[in-house]
């Protein structure tokens, strides 16, 4: 019989001992950042995208989020924010008859960009290629204008 006592408190400070580990691993560990689709209202189209950045001759990702195509004075703007909980714009542009689009492999869309500077800076937007040829059609849909009221 005291050999039964010695085995029980042996036991059951055991799963103790597990419990304060994982406790510890769990301050150890940084959460997880929250993912928020940030699809705007009224928008003509929307799609899961992973933007990046041409920087000389690298690509830089700018992240992970929602490309949304929403009407703006007549024009089609094209608003890129992050999934996160703040929803960080990183692109922001109007659609022009001029911009130029393209395609690249075999889920990528390349767009590019004049700023405020009249500089260019090239984007690399990619999508589930399944999805890739409809959003690069709805973009040079609407590169042309906005869609009427009447259609």
């Amino acid at each position: 019989k005291p050999g039964t006592s010695d085995s029980t408190p042996s036991t059951s400070a055991q799963p103790s001992e597990a419990a304060e580990s994982s406790e510890a691993a769990e301050e150890d560990t940084p959460p997880e950042p929250e993912k928020v689709d940030h699809i705007e209202k009224g928008a003509l189209y929307h799609i899961k995208c992973k933007l990046f950045l041409k920087s000389g001759s690298d690509w830089n990702e700018k992240g992970l989020g929602i490309a949304n195509l929403t009407t703006c004075n007549d024009k089609v703007q094209l608003l890129v924010r992050n999934d996160t909980t703040m929803g960080t714009v990183v692109l922001n542009t109007l659609l022009y008859e001029n911009i130029p689009i393209t395609r690249s492999g075999k889920n990528g869309i390349m767009i590019v960009v004049t700023d405020a500077d009249m500089k260019s800076e090239t984007y690399l937007c990619r999508v589930n290629k399944d999805k890739v040829e409809e959003f690069y059609d709805k973009l040079l849909e609407y590169k042309k204008g906005a869609p009427s009221e009447e259609g």
